[in-house]
């Protein structure tokens, strides 16, 4: 046998395998073609040798060999190039499917609402005249009526200044103060709107106790207070952002935001609620303690939870004055009535305190009856001390940011269609619950894919969480002032991925894929677990109602402080100078 008797379609064996040189279209060769030619080598291989084989049939035949596992390998690597093709292409189809689905539907909402008002833009015409003609005929009576009441205090000055001066000083006197007072409201709410951000509200008091001295129909206006930035012992009454110069091509940032906050009453304040850790004795009598106090010497009215109210009057009879709710609706009025929140207890009692405020929180004074205490930094033995300071003001604070969560059932036809919307101060938790398979998550920010999530789970922080969960699942120790979302993996099954921190202006987007093999779970702050199953989605985005927290020094100090004290941070004995030494 020689080597001639090889061509460009020579057959081996008896003939049911046959290797063609001709190169396909597609530039690849065919992987069915590549395991018959694997097979040929292989019979080729195991003829019965002839006489004379020189050496160089043998090498050629390790050649072959060789060939034959270099086709094998290259014809393994195309398949699992084109099924993992095929999955982003199925992907990329069921997101466009989707999209192409919402748009045909918002069209659909458009057209009818465009031919229901041409149906009846009369019928609207004709009930809104009928809804202005009695406001006009209002305006109108009201305008002859107070041109009356000046023509008839007109005719008092004259016939007063004809009889004598002493009447015409009085009606003066009358004049300018309601002057005085109309100027005086203009110039409030024109500084607020200059300096920054007031409180002015003007409440009644509807709660009622038969025990107790507070007028049912009394007035009652809610403490005022002004939020000013300061840095280094400047003041200033504006948020001071960041100022970008391009003078002469060159971006150069000028001033940045990062003074420390701080708050200073215009008013004194009225009304604080105290939030306590529940079953503990020390927390029960530090209670009564400051109720007492703050009612004896501060003449402040006081809130507490039904729970404490009933423990209270249980102790004495005298603390018949303490107020609380009854249902969850006067629960949502509670930010139009305090003006200062205690907490005594952890961090979980500051979780509890923001949770009870579904929009903008009161300031949070904590004090720290817990075990770590990183939003904690007052203590229990000196709160007349820490109360009087603050009650007087100005104080520091640090508003922390919450994240607005929001659950997507497959089934909604929009992304409006949502459940009741979560706030979460610490962090919100996406994991596999008791399932023993793997968490797959797609993950999205602003439309944006990020990427596929294979692990335990998934952590969306925020800053002041960042000692929470995060830090355990590896996360980054972040202040609590930097504005974010912290993106932190639980155990994921691959070494590259690591937690990422994002801007605070994006929404965070969490899908249950359909190939999941099980669901997922959601648990905010701890708390309120929710199912997501295949097509579900979670989105998060930064609320706009941060939780301002009191500070003992400002937000930094005591940021450094609670790692130092609470986590130990770098805690290690210093090294020896007596050692060896650089001469």
């Amino acid at each position: 046998m020689s080597p001639s008797k090889f061509d460009s379609t020579a057959s081996f064996g008896n003939g049911d395998a046959s290797v063609s040189c001709s190169k396909p279209e597609n530039g690849f060769v065919d992987s069915l073609l590549f395991l018959h030619s694997e097979k040929a080598v292989e019979e080729l291989l195991q003829q019965t040798p002839v006489d004379g084989m020189d050496e160089h049939l043998i090498e050629f035949s390790e050649a072959l060999r060789t060939v034959a596992k270099a086709l094998r390998r290259a014809a393994e690597g195309k398949a699992s190039a084109q099924a993992e093709a095929a999955e982003w292409k199925r992907r990329y189809e069921l997101e466009r499917t989707r999209n192409i689905q919402m748009e045909r539907k918002g069209n659909n909402i458009c057209e009818m609402l465009q031919s229901w008002w041409t149906r009846t833009s009369l019928d609207n015409a004709i009930e809104m005249i009928r809804i202005m003609f009695p406001c006009l005929v209002f305006w109108e009576v009201w305008k002859e009526q107070k041109k009356r009441v000046s023509e008839a205090r007109i005719a008092e000055r004259i016939s007063a200044e004809q009889n004598g001066g002493i009447d015409c000083r009085t009606i003066k006197n009358s004049d300018n103060q309601l002057m005085l007072q109309n100027e005086s409201d203009e110039h409030r709410e024109k500084g607020c709107m200059k300096h920054g951000i007031c409180s002015h509200e003007v409440l009644r008091d509807r709660e009622s106790d038969s025990n107790s001295n507070v007028d049912c129909n009394k007035m009652m206006r809610k403490a005022s207070f002004k939020l000013s930035w300061w840095c280094k012992g400047e003041n200033g009454d504006q948020h001071k952002h960041d100022i970008v110069s391009f003078e002469k091509g060159n971006i150069t940032t000028a001033e940045r935001s990062s003074k420390q906050i701080s708050l200073k009453w215009e008013s004194d304040p009225q009304t604080v609620l105290i939030l306590t850790k529940p079953n503990s004795v020390s927390v029960r009598i530090l209670c009564a303690q400051m109720v007492r106090w703050l009612k004896e010497k501060k003449k402040i009215n006081i809130y507490v939870e039904p729970r404490v109210r009933v423990e209270l009057l249980t102790e004495s009879t005298n603390f018949n004055y303490v107020q609380t709710w009854k249902d969850d609706r006067e629960i949502l009025l509670l930010h139009t009535k305090v003006d200062l929140v205690i907490t005594l207890g952890g961090d979980g009692t500051v979780l509890w305190a923001a949770s009870m405020f579904k929009g903008p929180v009161p300031p949070i004074v904590p004090f720290s009856l817990g075990s770590l205490g990183f939003m904690t930094p007052f203590h229990s033995e000196h709160f007349k001390e820490c109360l009087d300071s603050i009650l007087r003001g100005p104080i520091s604070i640090t508003l922390r940011h919450r994240l607005l969560c929001r659950v997507v059932r497959d089934a909604a036809k929009n992304e409006c269609e949502t459940e009741e919307p979560i706030l979460v101060l610490n962090e919100v938790t996406i994991d596999r619950g008791i399932s023993s398979y793997l968490t797959n998550l797609e993950c999205y920010c602003d439309n944006s894919f990020v990427t596929c999530v294979q692990g335990d789970g998934l952590i969306l922080s925020t800053t002041s969480g960042s000692t929470a969960y995060s830090l355990a699942a590896g996360g980054s120790m972040v202040h609590p002032q930097v504005p974010g979302i912290l993106f932190t993996p639980i155990c994921p099954h691959s070494l590259s991925f690591r937690p990422l921190i994002l801007p605070e202006h994006v929404t965070v987007r969490i899908v249950v894929p359909f190939n999941s093999r099980s669901p997922a779970w959601a648990s905010f702050d701890g708390k309120d677990r929710k199912q997501l199953a295949a097509g579900d989605a979670l989105l998060c985005s930064m609320a706009p109602w941060p939780v301002p927290t009191a500070c003992q020094v400002d937000s930094t100090n005591d940021f450094l402080r609670s790692i130092h004290e609470g986590l130990h941070w770098n805690l290690r004995k210093t090294q020896s100078f007596d050692g060896p030494q650089e001469l």
